[in-house]
């Protein structure tokens, strides 16, 4: 990405699924809005660092740089939290809050696995570029984090597909 041009086609293709994956790991489409507008300022400032053409690419690149700035917003949040009174959080429209709920106690990675395997339907070979992480290690950890997702949601006494 080395022009402004490339970057609104950036920003035209990948808004809306960066805003429902920041919406699903912050609980907040007010927070996720602001991933969003992060992740493609921080694009924008680190252009150079995007190898190679292709669309596979600029989507795990966007995607990482999303994951780490919902990271930074999630611990920032939990300091922060520490300091106040907890509120209630804004529902999410697209989850329950009972998944809401189980989602929370996934650590975050393990949210961001099922939510981009999920929500947006991402292979393997995608989360590894996002995650920087062997293919093997990110299946086995998905595959656990549903099951854990799965044992949370039966033992509230809602009904689930494995």
């Amino acid at each position: 990405m080395q022009t402004e041009q490339d970057l609104e086609k950036l920003v035209h293709a990948y808004t809306a699924p960066l805003l429902r994956y920041c919406t699903a790991m912050l609980g907040s489409e007010a927070d996720a809005q602001d991933a969003v507008q992060t992740t493609f300022v921080k694009a924008w400032l680190r252009r150079n660092s995007l190898r190679g053409d292709g669309q596979d690419n600029e989507r795990a690149w966007l995607y990482r740089i999303a994951y780490r700035t919902a990271l930074d917003m999630l611990r920032t949040a939990k300091r922060a939290e520490q300091r106040q009174p907890p509120q209630p959080p804004e529902p999410d429209p697209g989850i329950s809050e009972e998944l809401r709920a189980a989602l929370n106690t996934l650590d975050p990675l393990d949210r961001a696995l099922v939510l981009e395997r999920v929500l947006d339907g991402m292979d393997y070979a995608a989360l590894a570029k996002i995650h920087r992480r062997p293919e093997s290690y990110l299946r086995t950890r998905y595959h656990r984090a549903k099951r854990r997702l799965a044992d949370l949601l039966e033992k509230e006494g809602i009904r689930h597909d494995p």
